[in-house]
């Protein structure tokens, strides 16, 4: 594998495009294993495909541009884990090309390979959530261009206008997934410490970034919107509590294979010395990148194993210089087969719950599960006052409050006129016809809004409210 990979031939990419494919090839056979961070982003390229607003008449803390990436999907191919599964693949082999050339043309190995885009392709196989079409995903493309965008800076003839790109590659990742920001800090001490920042070319990476989140407020603004932009997305840090998928101790044994790999990898590095000074350079600007992905994992408000993407590009970096200074082809390959067999198994384990892997990491708390309304709720238009998504996994979302972490900071508070008001309009425009009460919030809701109260009847022995014709006498 790692001979086949060594040779400088760029047609070997499609050849990873399709053993991506392979490895997912469980989830094209069954529809058993839908998480429910992909069940959220269907919903929200459902809601945006039906016409609704995001951030008015739509509630979640997701980036505008992974949810126009959804509207598309949505418009295209509907509730289609296969297509998100798919295209996940394919900017992955994307991802990849990126990676490999720039790592190519500024000398980053002593050899011409296509190893770097092996790596990275088996490394984003170590977890079932690595599969799917995610906002950290979308963000790593733009992330990636940053990145090779300083690598091509440390070149003293490299123009100004890489700077200024870089800023709003950075900032296009922001609004693909907003804890990417933590990029233009590692960014810019890349720049200070690799390379030649003056002042202005300081203001110019700023600018870069305001640029695209100037031009996504503006249009917001333009649709009264860029309130709940800036409070639903932009202030989510202090808008929505932490509630992890996976826990911090957990998430590290879900990585602990690459992780091993990786220190194993640098101390190999300590000792081999046969390195250009541009090298040198590339290795510490990795190592930024390291820290950086670490502290985006301090921002995220739902940690879950797909966030640990982010450490995909050092991580292949390091672990390729590691494969390629062993001498003896025959270990080289071993290792490699090793590590290729380790990654893909650890997310095989993780979703088919190996070793009970499930319960260890607590990764089954990703996965949608049955509920005891799956049969009620079937193809109608449901609100879930609650946690429990899974019950949109047979229905549909009916008004704004899809997070529930900021529906309830509304519905919890309607001794405020305005959220009295926006609740009354919210039900009249989109009317469930089923509410699922598990928070007990429905009663306060009926007591200060009568009219939503005659529309609804409550269902014996269940916290469900069923709609009712009000038209018959």
């Amino acid at each position: 594998m790692l001979t086949f990979f060594r040779v400088n031939d760029p047609y070997r990419i499609p050849l990873l495009f399709v053993l991506l494919l392979l490895v997912r090839l469980p989830i094209f056979l069954s529809d058993d294993y839908l998480t429910l961070p992909e069940l959220n982003w269907m919903l929200v390229g459902e809601n945006l495909a039906e016409g609704d607003q995001l951030y008015t008449q739509l509630w979640e803390n997701i980036g505008p541009l992974s949810a126009l990436v959804y509207h598309l999907v949505d418009l295209v191919f509907s509730r289609s884990q296969v297509a998100y599964v798919i295209l996940a693949a394919l900017l992955i082999t994307y991802q990849c090309l990126i990676f490999n050339d720039f790592l190519l043309n500024k000398k980053a190995f002593h050899e011409n390979t296509y190893v770097p885009a092996l790596i990275y392709a088996l490394i984003t196989c170590l977890s079932f959530d690595f599969y799917t079409l995610s906002p950290v995903l979308l963000s790593l493309t733009w992330v990636l261009l940053a990145l090779r965008n300083i690598f091509y800076r440390i070149e003293s003839q490299s123009r100004d206008v890489r700077i200024l790109s870089t800023g709003i590659f950075i900032g296009l990742a922001a609004l693909c997934y907003l804890p990417s920001v933590i990029y233009l800090v590692s960014s810019l001490l890349a720049y200070l410490f690799f390379a030649n920042l003056s002042l202005r070319r300081f203001f110019m990476l700023l600018y870069g970034f305001a640029l695209p989140l100037l031009v996504a407020f503006t249009y917001f603004y333009l649709f009264e919107a860029s309130s709940g932009f800036v409070q639903q997305y932009l202030l989510s840090f202090r808008t929505i509590e932490r509630n992890p998928y996976v826990g911090d101790w957990r998430l590290l044994i879900i990585g602990i294979i690459p992780l091993i790999f990786l220190l194993v990898s640098v101390y190999r590095l300590g000792q081999y010395k046969r390195y250009t000074n541009q090298q040198s350079k590339l290795q510490g600007i990795m190592g930024i990148k390291i820290a950086a992905a670490l502290a985006t994992l301090l921002l995220v408000r739902q940690l879950a194993p797909y966030h640990l993407l982010y450490f995909v590009p050092p991580v292949a970096f390091f672990i390729t210089h590691f494969l390629l200074v062993i001498r003896r082809i025959l270990i080289a390959e071993l290792i490699t087969a090793g590590l290729a067999f380790l990654l893909i198994f650890n997310g095989y384990a993780l979703l088919f719950n190996f070793f009970s892997l499930q319960e260890i990491t607590h990764s089954d708390q990703l996965m949608v599960q049955s509920t005891d309304y799956d049969d009620l709720v079937v193809e109608k238009k449901v609100l879930m006052l609650g946690r429990q998504m899974s019950i949109y996994q047979k229905a549909h979302l009916a008004t704004p409050y899809l997070n529930w972490s900021l529906a309830s900071r509304q519905l919890t508070n309607l001794d405020d006129f305005k959220n009295v008001s926006f609740v009354y309009d919210a039900f009249q425009n989109d009317m469930p016809e089923l509410i699922i009460d598990e928070s007990g919030l429905m009663p306060r809701v009926f007591e200060r809004i009568p009219a939503i109260a005659k529309a609804y009847q409550k269902m014996p022995s269940q916290p469900v409210y069923r709609k009712v014709d009000t038209s018959e006498p």
